[in-house]
């Protein structure tokens, strides 16, 4: 287990919930949506907030977020690691949850794992650019593209939004944006 990706591991997650949601239907009610927000209960809205992540329309829909995915998951797991990769996924599912519960409407149902590939690549262009590696343009590309899918129906525009922005705002989290930049005694 130790040497699995958490990539790996969210895929096979993924691939379970959205195999499991066609032989019990009630799975359907973890789409992340204001419903039972607004029936005060807090435990399942709590656990849409994370199950969300991992329930596709369909099978066509988990391969191209598995394939987006694994392709991407390397570089950036490596960069941080393991146990800052964890704390990025949860950081993401908090801060793209709460956002689209603020700016969603009631009826909005929102599945699937889109939203942290896009945070990967934020995070990923943000790290190019600190090293001055001139790839981060085409990275910056890549997400203005996936940004704007959206007009393709079932596709949320605030999703890839929301964890393209949370990307980069972990990005500065975890690279120590209030660490002082002097050392006492120098000029």
């Amino acid at each position: 287990m130790r040497n699995i990706p958490i990539s790996f591991i969210l895929i096979g997650i993924s691939l379970f919930f959205t195999i499991a949601k066609y032989i019990y239907p009630e799975i359907w009610i973890f789409w992340l949506n204001h419903f039972y927000l607004w029936e005060w209960n807090y435990l399942v809205y709590f656990i849409q907030l994370f199950l969300s992540n991992f329930i596709h329309w369909d099978i066509m829909h988990f391969w191209m977020n598995a394939l987006f995915l694994y392709l991407f998951w390397y570089p950036l797991e490596l960069l941080i690691w393991k146990n800052k990769y964890i704390l990025f996924f949860m950081f993401i599912v908090f801060f793209n949850g709460i956002l689209l519960t603020v700016f969603t409407s009631y009826w909005s149902n929102i599945i699937g794992i889109s939203w942290f590939c896009m945070a990967i690549i934020s995070y990923y262009v943000m790290e190019l650019k600190s090293r001055n590696n001139p790839e981060y343009k085409w990275w910056i590309t890549a997400l203005v593209l996936n940004i704007w899918i959206w007009f393709m129906p079932w596709i949320s525009l605030l999703w890839h939004l929301f964890g393209t922005i949370g990307g980069v705002i972990y990005y500065y989290i975890n690279k120590d944006f209030y660490k002082e930049k002097y050392v006492w005694g120098s000029s």
